[in-house]
């Protein structure tokens, strides 16, 4: 299914993303038994890095987000291929979004647009912001790109049943008008209309069709972790060592917070993997 629209509106002056996440959220939920709450907020996490994503230029384009707290830890990635992962430390979350962010709380993004020379960017996230406004922050302190961006994660108890991302992003010759409509746009009442009518129907009402620029793909949750990838990592870490874990601990032990699966390695496996 494609869940994802990026387009130019407003004569090409103004770049627009529009994602259904509902699919990728409820992964993300079935992987980590979520609470509502911590949820919403790691919903809202993978729906904005899925804009992020989208944006990655080259084939082999990856991103990464960090998002600490005193709460504790967010973190997303994502690639060109708009496969997504992510994780949030504390899943018996009570408190609401706005709460999660304490004092010191900081945002940071990897991005990798497959030139071999990754880009960091960061900020404080604001006193009492939510999840759009740590985004926001970001855009306007690192990247100096203004940048209106609403998430949602509509949850039944513990049932997700709507997710998704809207984002615009003004280019640098936007004029002043077009710049005013921007602020006025209602995102929330545009994310309600993907959920009833789909992310191209929404696009098409509310801004027509720009047929220079109108793409339209899927993304969904995807874990890149597996045992053969896993094997490759241990035997470039030797048998030697391997062999010294297994005798320590019983097996090499390997636990992927993205996807939530538990690996184990045992002597027969340093076998087959060190065989002559």
């Amino acid at each position: 299914m494609k869940n994802v629209l990026r387009t130019l509106i407003y004569d090409g002056q103004v770049s627009l993303t529009i994602a259904d996440t509902t699919e990728i959220v409820r992964e993300g939920m079935r992987c980590h038994h979520l609470t509502e709450n911590s949820a919403i907020i790691l919903g809202k996490a993978i729906s904005a890095m899925s804009f992020m994503s989208a944006c990655l230029k080259e084939a082999t384009g990856e991103i990464s987000l960090s998002i600490k707290s005193e709460e504790g830890e967010i973190a997303v990635s994502g690639n060109r291929q708009l496969f997504m992962r992510g994780f949030i430390e504390n899943t018996a979350l009570l408190a609401n979004e706005k709460e999660y962010f304490g004092d010191n709380s900081s945002l940071t993004i990897i991005r990798d647009d497959g030139y071999n020379r990754p880009f960091v960017g960061a900020c404080a996230v604001p006193e009492n912001a939510d999840v759009d406004g740590a985004f926001e922050e970001y855009f306007r302190i690192s990247e100096q790109l203004p940048t209106r961006i609403y998430t949602v994660v509509k949850m039944n108890g513990t049932e997700c049943i709507f997710a998704g991302v809207i984002a615009l992003q003004p280019l640098p010759f936007a004029e002043e008008e077009v710049l005013n409509k921007v602020a006025k746009l209602s995102l929330e009442r545009l994310l309600n209309a993907v959920k009833s009518e789909g992310i191209t129907a929404c696009a098409e009402k509310n801004f027509g069709q720009d047929k220079t620029v109108w793409e339209e793909r899927s993304a969904k949750y995807k874990c890149n972790c597996s045992r053969r990838y896993l094997t490759r990592v241990l035997v470039s870490l030797g048998e030697e060592q391997m062999r010294k874990i297994i005798q320590e601990d019983g097996a090499v032990r390997v636990h992927c917070h993205y996807c939530n699966t538990d690996y184990e390695f045992t002597d027969e496996d340093a076998d087959l993997l060190f065989k002559a």
